[in-house]
């Protein structure tokens, strides 16, 4: 293979990190701005217990995209993929606290989903564990907001801006078409499991009452 045709082949390589990289930053914008508005529900929790539960099941199809493509990135980073290997290892910060923060998102969010299902009559240690997970889920996920927010909006904003035909990076239709696709399947989740979670809505509803 001639030098040249190598050259052309770790470019193309490259743009795949590059395009993980972006579809990283665009859902990770698309989750910053789902949770400060699920954040903003637990200000008032049982008036707006209908709507914290379908922001919390629309939240599990985007976190389950970013938790793919970052981890995709773990591991061909740790399998010395060379493309990767050129782009450095990831963020000291999320390989220190990004197992742990994945760990406690997946508890946060499973709990919350058993919630639902047994309802208030029978949540006990659950609900307990799903608001312990929560306190640590979020401090951790502050550190990784701050740790990567200047990140991440640049990296989002380079598949809205108009590509450099001078250094392309394929996928971007790939790419958006992904993150719209778990925002609508968020969507559809919340709509279909949210109005199955009566107990907990008529029981916020009767303590507003009293």
């Amino acid at each position: 293979m001639s030098h040249r045709a190598e050259a052309v082949d770790a470019g193309s390589a490259d743009a795949g990190v590059e395009g993980n990289s972006r579809l990283t930053g665009t859902v990770g914008v698309l989750l910053v701005v789902l949770l400060f508005a699920e954040g903003l529900t637990i200000l008032s929790i049982r008036g707006l217990i209908t709507l914290h539960l379908f922001i919390g099941l629309l939240l599990i199809p985007p976190v389950a995209l970013k938790i793919v493509a970052t981890g995709y990135r773990f591991a061909r980073y740790y399998t010395r993929a060379a493309p990767y290997v050129r782009r450095g290892p990831p963020h000291p910060v999320l390989r220190l606290i990004g197992p742990v923060l994945i760990a406690m998102t997946v508890v946060l969010l499973g709990t919350g989903v058993w919630l639902i299902i047994v309802g208030p009559d029978h949540a006990g240690l659950i609900l307990t564990a799903h608001q312990a997970s929560f306190v640590i889920w979020f401090g951790l996920t502050a550190i990784h907001v701050l740790a990567h927010v200047r990140e991440t909006v640049v990296l989002a904003a380079k598949d809205v801006r108009r590509p450099d035909p001078a250094r392309p990076v394929p996928g971007r239709g790939v790419r958006t078409g992904a993150v719209a696709l778990a925002l609508v399947a968020g969507v559809a989740l919340g709509a279909v499991v949210t109005p199955t979670a009566t107990a907990w809505t008529a029981r916020s509803a009767a303590e507003g009452h009293r």
